[in-house]
């Protein structure tokens, strides 16, 4: 099974870029270029090469984790959320998101088919 370990700065960033700039890695890359914060684009940078890498999408994820136990939020979208992702704490305290890529992927696939089912011939 593949695991991707994102620490907490890299969820904010994730869900900040879904949040703020609608999932757009070039629109926040290009407000952090304008703002001058190179460590945090040279971290979305690497981010997106994992996004790339392992064909899921980190900024909508961790948006939806963070924002699990909201009111609106559908009990069966937490216990799908709880199914690909898990809340870490380490030996020193800090926290971070585990991301079963292998699940994520099983579900997206779920999802196509229900989409194929759906489409008319």
């Amino acid at each position: 099974m593949e695991v991707l370990q994102l620490d907490e700065m890299d969820c904010r960033l994730l869900a900040a870029r879904f949040e703020q700039h609608g999932n757009s890695h070039r629109r926040m890359a290009f407000a952090l270029r304008e703002a001058g914060a190179v460590d945090l684009l040279e971290r979305l940078r690497a981010l997106r090469g994992l996004e790339r890498r392992f064909a899921i999408d980190l900024g909508s994820l961790c948006h939806r984790f963070q924002n699990r136990e909201a009111e609106g939020t559908h009990p069966i979208e937490r216990r799908v959320l709880e199914y690909v992702a898990a809340e870490r704490i380490g030996p020193d305290g800090r926290r971070g998101l585990l991301v079963m890529v292998d699940r994520v992927r099983t579900v997206r696939a779920l999802i196509e088919q229900g989409r194929l089912v759906h489409d008319p011939d």
